[in-house]
């Protein structure tokens, strides 16, 4: 019985620590710049902290984004949006920079 218990307890925290890392965007590195292309012509370079706590983007500068829920990362009026179908979308005060971005 403790057996069971214990075997219980562990798989339990191990999914918990999974459910409170959040998978990194798609083609995005810890620590490296990737290069994403996107409609009209239009490229970023993106890059992940450690930890997933912020992206570094470089599009007409270089902005530090916040992660918040649900795959976004926002900051001084720019907004990365991660789990779009078609690839991150890249807003600046809520207009569309750039779209269908894919490594």
């Amino acid at each position: 019985m403790k057996y069971a218990l214990l075997t219980a307890a562990a798989s339990l925290a191990v999914l918990a620590g999974c459910a409170a890392t959040s998978p990194a965007p798609a083609g995005m590195k810890v620590g490296q710049f990737v290069t994403y292309k996107c409609d009209g012509g239009k490229q970023l370079q993106a890059r992940l902290a450690e930890g997933g706590s912020s992206v570094r983007i470089r599009y007409e500068g270089g902005y530090e984004l916040d992660r918040k829920a649900g795959g976004v990362y926002e900051a001084d009026g720019w907004m990365l949006m991660t789990q779009r179908a078609g690839g991150l979308e890249l807003q600046h005060n809520g207009k569309p920079a750039a779209a269908n971005c894919k490594a």
